[in-house]
């Protein structure tokens, strides 16, 4: 077992990372109050069924696998039926599933009632070592991601190694595309591992340095005004493509793109290249330029007419760079 505590100022919290802790939910939660478990309909239903059997009568809620379940629509149906079923402040949430269940379920958690408690059992490997901690949920607005939304932390995330046996391979691989990232934002060794070796050999290993870096990052700017925003890098591109590709791209799959946009005169742009390839990740994809700039003007991190921007020169050192938006058309 690998406990990592994130130490979040009034609101501190573990991760555990262990072979079969789904098995063992009871030891880690209060089965006997309220519970409500958000999941979706393509998530295996044994790791369903393992966790409700320890509970007493869990209000169980299955959204439609994708983008289009972080939707106000779909938000206000679940409270509505918590409402009915008198589920009450003293609940427990718990999102089981990849990063758009964590979004939503964290979302519903931090505004029903005025806020409950939820916790994360992350199922897919982007949602293991990205998503599921540091707290930012919410949903999609008709043309923005992630437009809808809080910080909202939670109680503990509960992370399975095993669930990744049934994620197919073009998940595993979108869980690597933000792997990188962090190599190449923050640690040379991990973006030279990944290039050389084979990471699903000691995959928890992998999970907990991408945690921990995710961490160190996050302590320090909790509300992502500042040092935090090194964890965008490849997103303000990759976001705008996802987008344009109505969510065709994986989010993994769309910052690896991002990412192979930011690096194309960097030293290192053959090396990104190479591990993208790798592992079936792309780097380009056929969009209209202008569109995804209009996209990038709506980006959050923009502000007038300038846009704090991730840049890479040197692997494993990001920094944060404020640019006249207009220029972002020179990575395009």
């Amino acid at each position: 077992m690998i406990k990592i505590n994130i130490p979040i100022k009034e609101n501190p919290y573990d991760v555990i990372i262990s072979r079969g802790i789904l098995h063992e939910i009871n030891n880690y939660i209060d089965v006997n109050r309220q519970i409500v478990i958000i999941t979706d309909d393509f998530i295996p239903k044994v790791y369903l069924n393992t966790i409700k059997e320890k509970m007493l009568n869990p209000l169980i809620f299955e959204v439609p696998q994708g983008e289009s379940s972080k939707s106000m629509e779909i938000a206000y149906s679940i409270i509505d039926e918590m409402v009915d079923s008198k589920i009450t402040r003293k609940c427990l949430v718990i999102a089981l599933g990849g990063g758009v269940v964590g979004d939503l379920a964290g979302f519903i958690s931090s505004i029903y009632m005025r806020g409950v408690d939820f916790i994360q059992i992350p199922t897919t490997l982007l949602s293991q070592i990205d998503s599921s901690i540091g707290g930012k949920v919410g949903i999609n607005s008709s043309n923005m991601k992630n437009a809808i939304g809080t910080f909202y932390q939670p109680k503990m995330v509960l992370i399975d190694p095993n669930t990744l046996k049934t994620l197919a391979q073009r998940e595993m691989h979108n869980g690597i595309g933000e792997m990188i990232k962090y190599g190449l934002i923050a640690e040379k060794e991990l973006f030279i591992d990944i290039c050389q070796n084979n990471i699903f050999l000691n995959i928890e290993d992998y999970i907990e340095k991408c945690i921990r870096i995710k961490r160190d990052l996050i302590v320090k700017d909790v509300f992502d005004h500042g040092e935090r925003q090194l964890l965008n890098f490849g997103h303000t591109i990759g976001h705008a493509i996802e987008q344009f590709s109505r969510y065709n791209l994986l989010h993994g799959e769309a910052v690896s793109i991002g990412m192979a946009k930011m690096a194309k005169h960097k030293h290192y742009y053959a090396e990104l290249i190479d591990v993208l390839d790798k592992y079936n990740l792309p780097s380009d994809y056929d969009y209209d330029i202008e569109t995804i700039y209009n996209y990038i003007k709506t980006d959050k991190k923009a502000s007038k007419n300038t846009i704090n921007l991730v840049l890479v020169d040197e692997v494993g050192k990001g920094y944060i760079k404020n640019i006249s938006i207009n220029n972002i058309k020179e990575y395009l």
